[in-house]
């Protein structure tokens, strides 16, 4: 048989080729069949995708678990997926409430807000003719109070139909991320089982030398983006707790929904501190201009600390990125994928930046081996 595959190989890559190739435009020809096979697939495959990203997530915190306190690997499960069951109990009884019933005073006072920026506009153009001139004189804007109410309003329940719609489409898959959360479990309990069935399925399918370089790949990935998420998110839970805190103590409106916003966007290098510190502000200075200062500069202060200290000492080096690719980073993955780009760009593009560095150093390499043989 063997002989047989040496003597006739040609003819049977040419074979190979050409039914790969009918397949292929059959494919495309059907793509339409394809893609809904695949949605199909994915939808009865999703509990058990969701459980590989629970399990990918919750791994750093078992690990931890069971390396700092020697315990046993069911243990530690059995602590970690009890630590996140008390947390979700709290946020569900606590904070969604809380949340809710601040977002629906927002929105009903959102028109009273519109009313006073409306009169403190008319306000400063009754005090400034040269300014009133400009605009009247370029049509700039038709400044009516109740037109401004009417579009707030629109808004406002836009934005409420869209969190509702939101809330039925997670409803929806509520059975789905409850199976995968529960199959998580066997997942982390079998997880050096996994590990080494998906090396040997990488190998098989790279053969050795591809397959090698996939694995690093990944670990570099997993190196970054899983290490740099998790250890981020505690940063930024750190710098909700302590804004939260601080916003109470401080007589801040809505400090809750201040402080959540200033956690989320302290993921964000750079330019989500800004976003947490302009909310807080915006939503003071309707009710007291002197507190909104106050405000301002206390998340600008609790920013530093996390900037000089926190950070530095929860993150280090791990990215290794200067500030202009980190803003660059978070530039492009904010304008191609939003918010979550901008968390997964910076971690993205400190593994770019470890693979370029490979690449210039073989380039150089190869340049210092042919310079001398040019000259």
């Amino acid at each position: 048989m063997s002989e047989f595959l040496k003597k006739h190989s040609k003819s049977i890559e040419l074979i190979a080729c050409i039914v790969i190739s009918y397949i292929l435009i059959k494919l495309i020809n059907n793509s339409a069949i394809l893609f809904r096979a695949i949605d199909s697939l994915y939808n009865i495959l999703s509990p058990f995708i969701i459980a590989f990203i629970f399990a990918y997530a919750l791994n750093p915190i078992m690990s931890f678990i069971e390396r700092k306190f020697k315990l046993k690997r069911q243990l530690s499960i059995l602590i970690t997926y009890l630590l996140i069951i008390i947390t979700l109990v709290l946020i569900s009884t606590y904070l969604i409430p809380k949340i809710y019933n601040n977002l629906i005073d927002i929105s009903s006072k959102l028109p009273i807000f519109a009313t006073d920026c409306q009169q403190w506009f008319n306000g400063l153009l009754a005090e400034n003719k040269n300014l009133s001139d400009l605009i009247n004189s370029n049509n700039f804007m038709n400044l009516d109070a109740q037109t401004i109410v009417t579009k707030v309003k629109d808004i406002a329940i836009g934005t409420l139909n869209v969190a509702l719609s939101s809330t039925i489409s997670i409803t929806s898959y509520f059975i789905k991320i409850v199976l995968g959360f529960l199959i998580s479990i066997y997942v982390l309990y079998d997880k050096e089982k996994f590990k080494t069935l998906g090396k040997k399925s990488i190998m098989l399918i790279f053969r050795k030398k591809w397959g090698t370089r996939a694995i690093e790949f990944l670990k570099t990935i997993d190196k970054f983006i899983g290490a740099y998420i998790f250890i981020k998110a505690i940063d930024s839970l750190i710098i909700g707790i302590l804004a939260f805190i601080g916003l109470t103590l401080m007589g801040s409106k809505y400090s809750l929904i201040i402080a959540i916003i200033a956690g989320i966007t302290n993921m964000i290098p750079y330019v989500g501190p800004f976003i947490g510190m302009a909310t807080g502000f915006i939503i003071n200075v309707f009710f007291n201009f002197t507190l909104a200062i106050f405000v301002f500069l206390f998340l600008f202060l609790l920013q530093q600390f996390d900037s000089w200290f926190l950070d530095p000492k929860l993150i280090g080096n791990h990215i290794g990125l200067s500030p202009y690719f980190v803003i660059l980073a978070v530039t492009i993955g904010g304008g191609f994928y939003g918010p979550i780009g901008m968390i997964l760009a910076v971690p993205i593009m400190a593994v770019i930046k470890v693979y370029w560095q490979r690449i210039v150093k073989k380039i150089d390499s190869l340049y210092k081996k042919v310079l001398p043989e040019n000259k």
